[in-house]
Protein backbone atom coordinates (compact mmCIF):
# COMPACT_ATOMS: atom_id res chain seq x y z
CA UNK A 1 0.00 0.00 0.00
CA UNK A 2 1.39 3.41 -1.12
CA UNK A 3 2.16 5.85 2.25
CA UNK A 4 1.10 9.38 1.33
CA UNK A 5 4.12 11.63 1.68
CA UNK A 6 3.01 14.63 3.61
CA UNK A 7 5.09 18.19 3.29
CA UNK A 8 2.84 21.47 4.63
CA UNK A 9 4.33 24.22 2.44
CA UNK A 10 2.05 27.39 4.41
CA UNK A 11 3.13 27.23 8.07
CA UNK A 12 3.80 30.35 10.09
CA UNK A 13 6.06 30.73 13.54
CA UNK A 14 5.96 33.02 15.94
CA UNK A 15 7.71 35.72 13.73
CA UNK A 16 4.52 35.90 11.63
CA UNK A 17 2.30 38.63 13.68
CA UNK A 18 -0.56 36.16 14.63
CA UNK A 19 2.26 33.17 14.75
CA UNK A 20 2.54 31.44 18.38
CA UNK A 21 5.15 29.32 18.21
CA UNK A 22 8.59 28.97 17.69
CA UNK A 23 10.14 27.17 14.43
CA UNK A 24 11.93 24.47 16.96
CA UNK A 25 8.30 24.25 18.46
CA UNK A 26 6.60 23.62 14.93
CA UNK A 27 9.67 20.89 13.88
CA UNK A 28 8.95 18.70 16.79
CA UNK A 29 5.23 19.10 16.12
CA UNK A 30 6.19 18.14 12.15
CA UNK A 31 7.92 15.20 13.54
CA UNK A 32 5.64 14.27 15.81
CA UNK A 33 2.86 14.10 13.43
CA UNK A 34 4.28 12.02 10.17
CA UNK A 35 5.35 15.08 8.42
CA UNK A 36 8.28 14.82 5.81
CA UNK A 37 9.40 18.24 5.58
CA UNK A 38 7.29 21.97 6.10
CA UNK A 39 8.05 25.29 4.50
CA UNK A 40 8.12 28.76 7.11
CA UNK A 41 6.30 30.86 5.14
CA UNK A 42 6.37 33.64 7.57
CA UNK A 43 4.54 37.10 6.45
CA UNK A 44 5.90 40.26 4.89
CA UNK A 45 2.85 42.04 4.03
CA UNK A 46 3.93 45.26 2.20
CA UNK A 47 1.60 47.48 2.82
CA UNK A 48 2.58 47.55 6.06
CA UNK A 49 6.40 46.63 5.61
CA UNK A 50 7.80 49.33 8.26
CA UNK A 51 5.40 49.91 10.85
CA UNK A 52 5.23 45.95 11.33
CA UNK A 53 9.06 46.01 11.19
CA UNK A 54 8.90 42.89 8.48
CA UNK A 55 12.32 43.41 7.43
CA UNK A 56 13.62 42.30 11.31
CA UNK A 57 10.80 39.79 11.62
CA UNK A 58 11.91 38.01 8.02
CA UNK A 59 15.48 38.39 9.55
CA UNK A 60 14.83 36.14 12.70
CA UNK A 61 12.56 33.85 10.49
CA UNK A 62 15.40 33.30 8.74
CA UNK A 63 17.95 32.89 11.46
CA UNK A 64 15.66 30.61 13.36
CA UNK A 65 15.48 28.37 10.15
CA UNK A 66 18.91 28.07 10.13
CA UNK A 67 19.02 27.01 13.73
CA UNK A 68 16.29 24.43 13.51
CA UNK A 69 18.22 22.48 10.25
CA UNK A 70 21.09 22.10 12.40
CA UNK A 71 19.32 20.04 15.18
CA UNK A 72 16.82 18.43 12.21
CA UNK A 73 18.75 18.01 9.56
CA UNK A 74 18.15 14.09 9.49
CA UNK A 75 14.58 13.97 10.53
CA UNK A 76 13.52 17.13 9.14
CA UNK A 77 13.42 19.16 5.42
CA UNK A 78 12.96 22.54 6.32
CA UNK A 79 12.56 24.90 3.83
CA UNK A 80 13.21 28.53 3.97
CA UNK A 81 10.16 30.98 3.19
CA UNK A 82 8.33 33.82 3.29
CA UNK A 83 4.35 35.18 2.21
CA UNK A 84 4.74 38.09 0.72
CA UNK A 85 1.25 40.02 1.32
CA UNK A 86 0.10 43.13 -1.12
CA UNK A 87 3.31 42.80 -3.09
CA UNK A 88 2.29 45.67 -5.63
CA UNK A 89 2.13 48.03 -2.59
CA UNK A 90 6.15 48.02 -2.25
CA UNK A 91 7.37 45.57 -5.00
CA UNK A 92 10.79 47.69 -4.57
CA UNK A 93 10.79 46.80 -0.88
CA UNK A 94 9.27 43.51 -1.50
CA UNK A 95 11.72 42.56 -4.34
CA UNK A 96 14.75 43.83 -2.15
CA UNK A 97 14.23 41.76 0.88
CA UNK A 98 13.95 38.34 -1.46
CA UNK A 99 16.60 39.09 -2.60
CA UNK A 100 18.46 39.60 0.16
CA UNK A 101 18.44 35.61 1.77
CA UNK A 102 18.59 32.16 -0.29
CA UNK A 103 14.55 31.28 -0.16
CA UNK A 104 13.42 28.51 -1.21
CA UNK A 105 9.78 29.27 -1.84
CA UNK A 106 8.24 32.64 -1.73
CA UNK A 107 4.48 32.43 -1.78
CA UNK A 108 2.19 35.67 -2.97
CA UNK A 109 -1.22 36.63 -1.26
CA UNK A 110 -3.84 39.75 -1.32
CA UNK A 111 -5.80 40.17 1.93
CA UNK A 112 -7.12 42.99 1.24
CA UNK A 113 -9.58 45.27 -1.34
CA UNK A 114 -7.72 47.42 -3.72
CA UNK A 115 -9.19 50.47 -1.46
CA UNK A 116 -6.96 48.98 1.79
CA UNK A 117 -10.01 47.04 3.12
CA UNK A 118 -9.49 44.05 4.48
CA UNK A 119 -11.56 41.17 3.48
CA UNK A 120 -11.71 39.97 7.20
CA UNK A 121 -12.92 43.10 8.42
CA UNK A 122 -16.19 43.59 6.10
CA UNK A 123 -19.25 42.91 7.66
CA UNK A 124 -21.02 41.50 3.87
CA UNK A 125 -24.34 41.26 5.25
CA UNK A 126 -24.93 44.64 5.13
CA UNK A 127 -23.62 45.17 1.39
CA UNK A 128 -25.76 44.95 -1.32
CA UNK A 129 -25.51 41.72 -3.81
CA UNK A 130 -24.13 44.41 -6.42
CA UNK A 131 -21.83 45.96 -3.66
CA UNK A 132 -20.31 42.72 -3.01
CA UNK A 133 -20.03 41.65 -7.10
CA UNK A 134 -18.31 44.96 -7.38
CA UNK A 135 -15.77 44.33 -4.42
CA UNK A 136 -15.13 40.88 -6.00
CA UNK A 137 -14.19 42.15 -8.93
CA UNK A 138 -11.79 44.50 -8.15
CA UNK A 139 -10.07 41.75 -5.91
CA UNK A 140 -9.55 39.37 -9.11
CA UNK A 141 -8.53 42.27 -11.05
CA UNK A 142 -6.25 43.15 -8.07
CA UNK A 143 -5.47 39.42 -8.10
CA UNK A 144 -4.55 39.24 -11.90
CA UNK A 145 -1.99 42.22 -11.43
CA UNK A 146 -0.30 40.60 -8.86
CA UNK A 147 -0.12 37.15 -10.77
CA UNK A 148 1.95 39.24 -13.06
CA UNK A 149 4.54 40.03 -10.57
CA UNK A 150 7.51 37.76 -11.60
CA UNK A 151 9.53 36.99 -8.38
CA UNK A 152 7.24 34.65 -6.62
CA UNK A 153 6.72 31.36 -6.89
CA UNK A 154 3.50 30.38 -5.57
CA UNK A 155 -0.13 31.99 -5.63
CA UNK A 156 -1.39 31.39 -1.73
CA UNK A 157 -5.03 31.66 -1.38
CA UNK A 158 -7.12 32.43 -4.55
CA UNK A 159 -10.27 32.02 -3.59
CA UNK A 160 -10.06 33.59 0.15
CA UNK A 161 -12.66 35.87 -0.58
CA UNK A 162 -15.23 32.88 -0.35
CA UNK A 163 -14.39 32.31 3.25
CA UNK A 164 -15.89 36.08 3.92
CA UNK A 165 -18.39 36.29 2.06
CA UNK A 166 -19.90 32.76 3.02
CA UNK A 167 -20.60 33.31 6.46
CA UNK A 168 -22.80 32.91 9.13
CA UNK A 169 -23.37 36.77 8.61
CA UNK A 170 -24.20 36.65 5.18
CA UNK A 171 -25.83 34.30 2.69
CA UNK A 172 -24.07 31.96 0.18
CA UNK A 173 -22.80 34.22 -2.66
CA UNK A 174 -21.12 32.63 -5.60
CA UNK A 175 -17.69 33.83 -7.17
CA UNK A 176 -18.49 32.05 -10.43
CA UNK A 177 -19.32 35.80 -11.83
CA UNK A 178 -15.19 36.74 -11.73
CA UNK A 179 -14.22 33.55 -13.42
CA UNK A 180 -13.10 35.00 -16.24
CA UNK A 181 -10.53 36.92 -14.27
CA UNK A 182 -9.84 33.74 -12.17
CA UNK A 183 -8.87 31.99 -15.57
CA UNK A 184 -6.73 34.69 -17.07
CA UNK A 185 -5.22 34.46 -13.63
CA UNK A 186 -4.72 30.48 -13.76
CA UNK A 187 -3.17 30.87 -17.21
CA UNK A 188 -0.81 33.16 -16.10
CA UNK A 189 0.41 31.07 -13.54
CA UNK A 190 0.79 28.05 -16.16
CA UNK A 191 2.46 30.22 -18.56
CA UNK A 192 4.71 31.12 -15.97
CA UNK A 193 5.63 27.75 -14.90
CA UNK A 194 4.04 29.00 -11.10
CA UNK A 195 2.47 26.96 -8.36
CA UNK A 196 -1.16 26.96 -7.35
CA UNK A 197 -1.09 26.70 -3.64
CA UNK A 198 -4.19 23.95 -1.92
CA UNK A 199 -5.07 25.77 1.43
CA UNK A 200 -6.66 23.71 4.49
CA UNK A 201 -6.82 26.08 6.67
CA UNK A 202 -10.81 27.07 6.05
CA UNK A 203 -11.21 23.48 6.28
CA UNK A 204 -10.90 24.19 10.22
CA UNK A 205 -13.69 27.29 9.92
CA UNK A 206 -16.76 27.95 9.31
CA UNK A 207 -16.48 27.25 5.68
CA UNK A 208 -15.82 23.60 6.36
CA UNK A 209 -13.79 23.20 3.21
CA UNK A 210 -10.33 23.25 1.42
CA UNK A 211 -9.74 25.97 -0.83
CA UNK A 212 -9.63 26.58 -4.00
CA UNK A 213 -12.48 23.89 -4.98
CA UNK A 214 -11.68 21.22 -6.90
CA UNK A 215 -12.97 23.12 -10.24
CA UNK A 216 -10.31 25.87 -10.27
CA UNK A 217 -8.12 23.16 -10.38
CA UNK A 218 -8.81 21.16 -12.96
CA UNK A 219 -9.32 24.88 -14.59
CA UNK A 220 -5.79 25.09 -13.84
CA UNK A 221 -4.34 22.08 -14.93
CA UNK A 222 -6.61 22.42 -18.31
CA UNK A 223 -4.59 25.54 -19.09
CA UNK A 224 -1.40 23.97 -18.69
CA UNK A 225 -0.50 23.88 -15.20
CA UNK A 226 1.79 21.37 -13.94
CA UNK A 227 2.85 22.75 -10.22
CA UNK A 228 0.82 22.82 -7.10
CA UNK A 229 1.44 22.59 -3.33
CA UNK A 230 -0.70 22.22 -0.21
CA UNK A 231 -0.15 23.95 2.75
CA UNK A 232 -2.28 24.28 5.80
CA UNK A 233 -1.64 27.74 6.59
CA UNK A 234 -0.73 27.21 10.09
CA UNK A 235 0.13 30.08 13.03
CA UNK A 236 0.73 27.39 15.89
CA UNK A 237 2.09 23.40 16.89
CA UNK A 238 -1.90 23.02 17.13
CA UNK A 239 -2.45 23.11 12.88
CA UNK A 240 0.88 22.38 11.69
CA UNK A 241 0.10 19.30 9.32
CA UNK A 242 -3.32 19.87 9.37
CA UNK A 243 -6.06 18.10 7.15
CA UNK A 244 -3.19 18.01 4.24
CA UNK A 245 -3.89 14.70 3.28
CA UNK A 246 -7.58 15.70 2.15
CA UNK A 247 -5.68 18.52 0.61
CA UNK A 248 -3.56 16.24 -1.59
CA UNK A 249 -6.49 13.72 -1.96
CA UNK A 250 -8.28 17.09 -3.59
CA UNK A 251 -4.96 17.44 -5.45
CA UNK A 252 -5.42 13.93 -6.93
CA UNK A 253 -9.23 14.22 -7.31
CA UNK A 254 -8.57 17.61 -9.96
CA UNK A 255 -6.15 14.92 -12.58
CA UNK A 256 -2.67 15.60 -10.77
CA UNK A 257 -0.56 12.81 -9.88
CA UNK A 258 1.78 15.06 -7.92
CA UNK A 259 2.24 17.85 -5.87
CA UNK A 260 5.40 19.68 -5.27
CA UNK A 261 7.20 21.31 -2.48
CA UNK A 262 10.34 23.86 -3.16
CA UNK A 263 14.06 23.92 -2.81
CA UNK A 264 16.16 26.58 -4.34
CA UNK A 265 13.53 28.10 -5.84
CA UNK A 266 12.83 25.38 -7.79
CA UNK A 267 9.80 22.40 -7.51
CA UNK A 268 10.72 19.15 -6.07
CA UNK A 269 7.63 16.70 -6.90
CA UNK A 270 5.73 13.97 -4.58
CA UNK A 271 4.01 11.80 -6.01
CA UNK A 272 0.48 11.10 -4.83
CA UNK A 273 -0.34 7.31 -6.18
Amino acid sequence: MYQQKRFDGHVHSDCSPRGTDSVVSLCEQAVHRGLFGFAVTDCCDCDRFDEMQFAERVRESVYCVYKARSVFEDSLIISNGLEVGQPLDNIGKADRIIKSVPFDIVLASVKKYPDGRKLSEIDYSELSENEITRLLESYYKLLLETSKWENFDVLSQLTLPMRYVNSDSAPYFSIRHCDDIIEMILKKLAEDGKALEVNTSALRGKLNMILPPVRYLRMFRELGGEFVTVGSGAHSCASIGSDLSEGISLIGEAGFSSYCYYENRKPVMVKIY
